[in-house]
C-alpha cells in the first residue's frame, strides 16, 4: 500500500496538510486506480532534525514515497505524480507565487523520491494484492469488506461504495447485496 511521508521544516498548518494529503491520494489513487483507503500520508515536522543538502546544513522540505511497481507503473507515469504532487504543494505551501517565482527555500518542496517494491505486507488484516490486481483482489474479499463496514468501519462502508460504482468491478460481485 502507499506510504508517503512528507518531512517538511515549513510550519504546515492542519488545513495544509489535510489539503496536501487529498491532493496526494487523489492524484495516485486516479494514476493507478488504487483505492484510496490503501493510501497512507504521514506528515513529520523536520523543523528540528538536523539535514544536509550538498554538505550544507539546510531546512527542507521532501516526500518519501514507498509504492509498489509493477509493469503498468512506468519511470514516466511516476515522474508526471511527481509533478502533481510538487505542484499541488505550490498551490496550497505557497499559493501567493507565480509558477516562475522562486519560493523561500523554507516554504520549497526540494525533493521527491518514489520508492517501489513491497515483498509482503497486510493491511487491517488483509494480504497486500500485488499492483495491478486490485480489482481481482476487492472481488475475492468482497464479502469480508461488506462485514467490516457492517460493524462499523467507515473506511470499508466508502470502499465498498466506490467499488460499486466501478466500471471494472462485475455485477457478479454485488449479486449477494
Amino acid at each position: 500500500m502507499p506510504l508517503y511521508t512528507v518531512s517538511h521544516a515549513a510550519p504546515l498548518s492542519l488545513g495544509q496538510k489535510e489539503a496536501l494529503a487529498e491532493a496526494i491520494t487523489q492524484h495516485h489513487a486516479d494514476r493507478f486506480k488504487t483505492p484510496r483507503w490503501y493510501i497512507n500520508v504521514i506528515f513529520t515536522d523536520s523543523s528540528a532534525q538536523t539535514v544536509f543538502v550538498g554538505g550544507r546544513q539546510r531546512l527542507v522540505n521532501h516526500i518519501t514515497a514507498r509504492v509498489r511497481g509493477g509493469s503498468t507503473r512506468s519511470r514516466e507515469t511516476f515522474n508526471e505524480l511527481c509533478g502533481e504532487i510538487n505542484s499541488a504543494w505550490r498551490r496550497i505551501v505557497h499559493p501567493e507565487l507565480s509558477a516562475s517565482e522562486l519560493p523561500p527555500r523554507e516554504l520549497e518542496l526540494a525533493a521527491i523520491f518514489i520508492t517501489s517494491e513491497l515483498v509482503a505486507g497486510m493491511k487491517v488484516g488483509f494480504p497486500v494484492p500485488a499492483a495491478g490486481t486490485e480489482i481481482e483482489w476487492a472481488k475475492k474479499h468482497f464479502e469480508s469488506f461488506k462485514e467490516r463496514g457492517a460493524l462499523g468501519d467507515q473506511d470499508f462502508v466508502d470502499y465498498v461504495e466506490e467499488l460499486k460504482k466501478k466500471p471494472e468491478f462485475e455485477e457478479e460481485a454485488l449479486t449477494s447485496d
